[in-house]
């Protein structure tokens, strides 16, 4: 157990590469489930929905072989203009999912429909799991500041774009349980906006030079 633990959890970007690893089985699940739901159903929502969390799996899973490639580059220009190179196709990725969840916000908005649950234990366990992505999210940024690897970035700024779109989530689901009329909508427009801020983050990260 020890060295399973030094292997994978022995130092901040161990830690980093295996939590993002984790993230990446639940996104590609979360997304075959929801393109499965779609085809069964004949639900274009559920359709949408696995697009965005599709995406955001392969930019995970990218990142992530890239990143193993990388360090077996012994040579540290290399390695740096390897790491850049994937720090480059992120910020397509990100561009990417800013797209993806803008149309599933425009489909709310314009039909109003949300799967939401407004169960209170459900509803409760929605804004746990926003939370805590927030909490990790938070945490990273504030462990891994001193890291200056570009795919180390490239992780942060997943995180902390998913915990957002969970935050829309919750929103959406809490509204729906107070009866809101205004649930869908308002939440749709919230997810836009942070749609708008994946694709600033996503630009920047594509007009960024190399130091």
């Amino acid at each position: 157990m020890r060295e399973l633990y030094q292997k994978y959890m022995g130092n901040a970007q161990d830690r980093t590469m295996t939590t993002n690893a984790g993230s990446f089985s639940i996104n590609a699940l979360t997304g075959a489930g929801h393109l499965a739901l779609g085809i069964f159903l004949l639900s274009p929502w559920y359709i949408v929905n696995s697009i965005y969390y599709l995406l955001l799996c392969a930019a995970r899973g990218q990142a992530l072989r890239r990143y193993r490639k990388t360090r077996t580059i012994e040579d540290e220009k290399e390695r740096n203009n390897a790491t850049f190179v994937v720090h480059k196709r992120g910020g397509i990725f990100i561009c990417l999912l800013g797209v993806s969840y803008f149309g599933v916000c425009i489909w709310m908005f314009v039909t109003g429909e949300s799967r939401v649950h407004n169960e209170l234990v459900l509803v409760l366990s929605v804004a746990t799991v926003a939370f805590t992505k927030i909490g990790f999210a938070i945490h990273g940024m504030i462990v891994n500041r001193h890291m200056h690897d570009p795919i180390i970035s490239l992780f942060k700024r997943i995180s902390f774009l998913d915990a957002m779109v969970s935050i829309v989530v919750t929103q959406c689901s809490l509204l729906t349980m107070m009866e809101s009329a205004e649930a869908v909508g308002s939440s749709a427009l919230f997810g836009m906006g942070i749609s708008v801020l994946f694709l600033i983050i996503g630009i920047l990260m594509l007009t960024k030079k190399k130091k």
